[in-house]
């Protein structure tokens, strides 16, 4: 999967010299890093990458020669620092650019792997004028994946694989007579504004159920704090799916790694946190709720900028 490029911040580094967490969290110390882009790491048995938006993370993805799909932020992030081996590259891209590339992944196109050799660049071009077409076209010639987008019939970008160059004009159709070529169509672009919670949300919600669940075994014990907390999962996970990802360990730590939006997160969350407490509310009574005020207290302003006290009944 070799994707268009833009203007590079890290090019070709090898995995082990970088700190994956430090180029992630540049954009809060380097107004260069506030872009839209994305990093990719080349593995031997996959790409992965993570897509950016003013520096800040908000998807990610992974490219074998089997598939393509989402996968959690966090996942990306834990493999790197794991890996002993991997190449890293940073660039600064159009938004568009990013969005057309998640796009083509999350997207069924109206019309798959079509032979472009059959096809004339021109009367095809042309086509799409007439008909006003919008959407964009995901061609591949090997590993190479480009990408054209349309607006209205008009071709308005054509980003090259491999290339910070955008392609025009006949340059545009020279490009699309080469051999081999092989194109997708599809006729609109995801909602990309849509982003996924980040790993360091997902860890201060850990953090606070394992907190939560550790402070509970006080006064009721482990066996029924651990039954408790199966069954406020099993309650809450029917209602937001994406819960059933969290596991908790013996020590009563919680882990997990999501897909989901943080607006869904935070309500998903909320819900989990409130059928906990309250359950407890039935051994303790107030003391349940002086409990998980104090598992929230810690993290109350970053808590607040996901709206989470929206969605709770506990108020601090």
């Amino acid at each position: 999967m070799k994707l268009p490029k833009g203007r590079p911040l890290l090019e070709n580094t090898r995995l082990e010299f970088i700190n994956l967490d430090n180029v992630l969290s540049a954009s809060k110390r380097e107004r260069a890093h506030k872009i839209s882009g994305y990093i990719s790491i080349i593995y031997p048995d996959a790409i992965e990458y993570i897509f950016l938006k003013t520096g800040e993370p908000f998807n990610a993805a992974r490219a074998t020669q089997k598939e393509r799909k989402i996968v959690p932020i966090s996942e990306v992030v834990e493999k790197a620092a794991k890996a002993t081996s991997g190449i890293l590259s940073e660039y600064a891209t159009d938004e568009l650019l990013v969005n057309l590339i998640i796009s083509s992944i999350v997207l069924e196109p109206i019309k798959a792997n079509v032979d472009f050799t059959r096809l004339q660049p021109k009367i095809f071009i042309d086509k799409l004028k007439t008909t006003k077409f919008n959407g964009f076209i995901w061609v591949r010639l090997g590993m190479e994946e480009s990408f054209i987008h349309i607006m209205d019939g008009e071709i308005t970008a054509c980003y090259l694989a491999g290339s910070s160059k955008k392609l025009q004009g006949n340059d545009i159709i020279n490009f699309l007579m080469q051999p081999k070529i092989k194109i997708s169509i599809f006729d609109h672009i995801e909602d990309t504004t849509i982003t996924q919670a980040t790993p360091a949300q997902v860890e201060m919600f850990c953090k606070i159920f394992s907190a939560l669940l550790k402070s509970y075994t006080h006064p009721i014990g482990e066996a029924l704090v651990l039954k408790t907390f199966l069954i406020a999962k099993s309650t809450a996970q029917k209602e937001f799916p994406f819960i059933e990802q969290f596991e908790l360990e013996k020590d009563l730590t919680l882990k997990g790694k999501v897909v989901v939006e943080p607006k869904l997160f935070a309500q998903g969350m909320a819900r989990w946190f409130d059928l906990i407490y309250e359950s407890f509310s039935t051994f303790l009574g107030k003391e349940s709720e002086v409990i998980a005020k104090k598992a929230l207290s810690d993290y109350r302003f970053a808590l607040k900028s996901l709206s989470f006290f929206d969605y709770t009944k506990l108020k601090l």
